[in-house]
């Protein structure tokens, strides 16, 4: 019997199966890129702010806009978080997410030009249950349902299709 015919079924499955679960939709966690800072700190609570420029950069090139956008902005959020509440002690946690919107190409200097700041959400959890929930938090918001001890004011939105 020859071997070679089934190993090549073999391997076209092996190659096929990775594509059967995600065939129809893109993960919402992605990392993190641009600085997450601490931007103040009292006894009871910190406040985070993310400049996710590069982070909604890349999802506007990718077309990932409207809510698919804000939920992968959600999932990698809380992973930021997770991050960053190793190193506090604080009870309640705060991620100010914001990007820089850019304007018309400068005539002058062949690039866009800066047209302010765009305040995209606010996320406020607990740090102990952020500590046990982190991964599963993520997971739900990438799917577009906000679990319970998470807070999430969305106050502006993702720039258009490019």
């Amino acid at each position: 019997m020859n071997a070679r015919p089934s190993v090549a079924v073999f391997v076209a499955v092996l190659a096929l199966v990775p594509l059967a679960g995600f065939a129809d939709d893109t993960p919402a966690f992605r990392p993190v890129s641009g600085a997450v800072i601490m931007a103040k700190a009292t006894s009871t609570s910190t406040l985070f702010i993310w400049d996710a420029t590069p982070y909604v950069t890349q999802l506007v090139a990718d077309k990932v806009l409207g809510d698919d956008g804000l939920h992968a902005i959600e999932a990698s959020a809380i992973q930021a978080l997770a991050d960053k509440a190793k190193k506090v002690t604080t009870a309640a946690l705060t991620l100010r997410v914001l990007y820089s919107k850019t304007g018309a190409v400068s005539p002058v200097y062949g690039a866009p030009t800066f047209a302010g700041i765009e305040r995209v959400m606010t996320i406020s959890v607990e740090r102990t249950a952020l500590a046990k929930n982190a991964d599963a938090w993520s997971t739900t918001l990438g799917k577009g349902t906000t679990p319970d001890g998470v807070k999430i004011d969305v106050s502006g939105q993702l720039p258009p299709a490019q």
